[in-house]
């Protein structure tokens, strides 16, 4: 035998011993395929679907006040952005809010450049005509009664951005997982209606599936031209209920009458 015979032949061993090693690993594999959407081919099924929407008092309010300042000079833009921040919290602190239930959510120096003129220059280029200063307070409190009552002395302290306003639930996780439960309790439920009713039985469950996680209450924007009214009216805000929503779908083998 020749060196080139050899060679080819080593190859084609090679080739088979692969092709035989896949279809042994095909056919370990293939009680487990079996287990999910394959069975679901071969085997009578019926699919359920169970959903569940609760209604949850809000118990936790969100929402960002801050101050933006601007100056030529950068450094005076600080001092200011500081000054006020510091009357804001004091009175945020006055009117009941401890330390544990804000921080600093956002803090930004950025230039700001001149604006390019309609009919430019050729040598034109933008330059830095002032420094503006983004203080934002992130506030997390169960007082949602005082919601209204912290805007306003907020805004009288010298906040001038105050948004992201959201009634929430301080403990989502506990309430979807209720949700959860009770969409799962639906569909085997309807399950075992369905089942005896076409006279069938529920052998096994073959696959459960569970919606991607709904989203709460979106946040409620503050109308900064409100800001302007605040002195002659107090603000007022009413928490309300926040919806959570699950949905759940499970594929049952039946067996036959």
């Amino acid at each position: 035998m020749t060196t080139l015979t050899r060679f080819a032949t080593i190859r084609a061993f090679r080739r088979t011993l692969s092709f035989g090693l896949l279809w042994m690993m095909l056919l370990q594999a293939g009680p487990a395929l079996a287990d999910g959407v394959a069975l679901r081919d071969r085997v009578p099924t019926l699919t359920v679907t169970g959903q569940a929407k609760l209604e949850k008092p809000a118990d936790q309010l969100r929402m960002s006040i801050g101050v933006v300042t601007q100056d030529e000079q950068a450094a005076e833009a600080v001092r200011r952005n500081a000054r006020q921040m510091r009357r804001i919290i004091e009175a945020l602190e006055d009117a009941g809010l401890t330390d544990e239930e804000y921080s600093t959510g956002q803090y930004q120096l950025t230039p700001v450049y001149t604006q390019r003129p309609r009919d430019p220059a050729p040598d034109w280029a933008p330059r830095i005509q002032s420094y503006r200063v983004v203080n934002m307070l992130l506030i997390r409190t169960e007082k949602l009664d005082e919601a209204g009552k912290l805007i306003d002395v907020a805004n009288e302290a010298g906040a001038n951005r105050i948004e992201n306003i959201q009634f929430g639930l301080a403990d989502a996780r506990r309430h979807r997982t209720e949700a959860i439960t009770q969409a799962t309790q639906n569909a085997m439920d309807d399950a075992r209606v369905l089942a005896r009713a076409s006279e069938r039985t529920l052998r096994r469950i073959i696959t459960i599936e569970l919606d991607a996680e709904s989203d709460h209450t979106p946040p409620r924007p503050f109308e900064m031209g409100r800001v302007a009214m605040m002195e002659a009216e107090p603000t007022s805000l009413v928490a309300g209920d926040v919806t959570i929503r699950a949905t759940v779908r499970i594929v049952y083998e039946v067996g036959g009458r």
